[in-house]
């Protein structure tokens, strides 16, 4: 029994070593180029999977599918989304495999997790793995409307099809906004030409 424990006792203490030697001198690739060993790539998934289950809220989008909020949800995904995700320039983001896990490309391939499991990894990020929060620059109302986007850009009407392509960005001429600064008027003029400051008072 005495053998067992310190065998036990042994392994641990060698894992922690590993560990450490590991993460002090230098050598686990940390480069976004490196992929990931299936183990990490494993155990992160699982974990985001489940922790993001627990905490995503309790209810369904609220978004109406109308074309005013599919188009909203379109125009906040170009804006916010499309350069690392795919948009409707190019369904897949030369970014895809420039990080680590690579960006999931939401337009060709439509996920599907819940939408209130989506709202959580949008509103909240993934740490280390290079998907930002976007609780502050994007409203909730604003966000659940992405998500309703991203779930039916496969079968837009025509005339949200239509806005979404007008809508599309290139690098460079995305506007970027907080939530209060959305706090205009529905269908008024929201426009800032590029280079133009921007007036936030």
């Amino acid at each position: 029994m005495k053998a067992f424990i310190g065998g036990i006792l042994f392994a641990l203490i060698a894992l922690a070593a590993g560990v450490y030697a590991v993460s002090t001198f230098g050598w686990y690739p940390i480069g976004a180029d490196n992929p990931p060993s299936s183990i990490e790539r494993t155990l992160a998934m699982r974990a985001m999977d489940v922790y993001a289950d627990k905490h995503k809220p309790e209810m369904e989008n609220p978004t109406q599918l109308t074309n005013e909020n599919l188009i909203t949800g379109a125009k906040e995904y170009e804006e916010h989304c499309a350069f690392c995700h795919g948009g409707a320039k190019a369904k897949n983001s030369p970014m895809e495999h420039k990080f680590n896990p690579p960006a999931p490309q939401l337009l060709a391939r439509i996920p599907h997790d819940p939408d209130n499991w989506l709202f959580w990894v949008t509103k909240h990020g993934v740490r280390m793995t290079g998907m930002p929060s976007w609780d502050g620059i994007m409203s909730d109302d604003e966000i659940w409307k992405v998500i309703a986007f991203i779930k039916h850009s496969d079968k837009l009407p025509p005339e949200v099809a239509a806005a979404w392509q007008a809508l599309a960005s290139e690098p460079g001429e995305i506007d970027e906004h907080t939530p209060e600064q959305h706090e205009h008027k529905a269908g008024e003029p929201h426009e800032h030409k590029s280079g133009e400051p921007h007036d936030h008072k």
